[in-house]
């Protein structure tokens, strides 16, 4: 159990933030091999990894806010004001919503770390609990949680990657 919680700790932080992989794969894989309370663990953990992610890639956003011309900040982010911003990135965390949409906004607007990761804890665990639960749900066999994963990692790694790569033609070949 320890084991694994780290290598899904470290998976959680990195599908959060630097690679462009869906973190249910990881989620669904981790905790349809544990018991019904792990899961209730690594939903929580996945969920407090999502949010300390999204703080620290608000900070980082918010550094590199400085170099982008203000045009482009007004022009490309939308317009969320005050709590507005919080109660969205709520919205966009709980429901299957694109979640840049919310990043465009801390662009324009730097939002208070506590609160903006709160949001985005709170929105994300009743998601990842229902994820486990309905997956459970499905009764499929362990087998096909890993090929899951390794599918999104397959697909993640092609639409990052050099399209004429031989991963990415391997990829499109077999019709994912």
């Amino acid at each position: 159990m320890w084991l694994d919680l780290a290598i899904f700790l470290v998976l959680a932080m990195a599908c959060n933030t630097v690679l462009p992989m869906p973190f249910d794969p990881v989620l669904i894989y981790f905790a349809s091999r544990h018991t019904r309370i792990d899961e209730v663990v690594f939903a929580i953990a996945g969920s407090i990894c999502a949010g300390v992610s999204g703080a620290g890639e608000a900070k980082v956003l918010g550094i590199l806010n400085r170099n982008i011309p203000e045009k482009w900040t007004q022009t490309l982010s939308p317009n969320w004001r005050g709590h507005r911003l919080y109660a969205l990135t709520f919205l966009f965390a709980l429901l299957p919503l694109p979640f840049s949409v919310v990043r465009l906004a801390v662009l324009r607007r730097q939002p208070r770390i506590l609160p903006y990761g709160l949001a985005i804890v709170l929105g994300r665990l009743p998601r990842y609990v229902l994820t486990i639960v309905l997956w459970r749900g499905f009764g499929l066999p362990n087998w096909l949680n890993a090929a899951i994963l390794l599918a999104a990692i397959a697909l993640s790694a092609c639409l990052g990657s050099d399209p004429s790569s031989p991963v990415c033609r391997r990829v499109r070949g077999r019709g994912i």
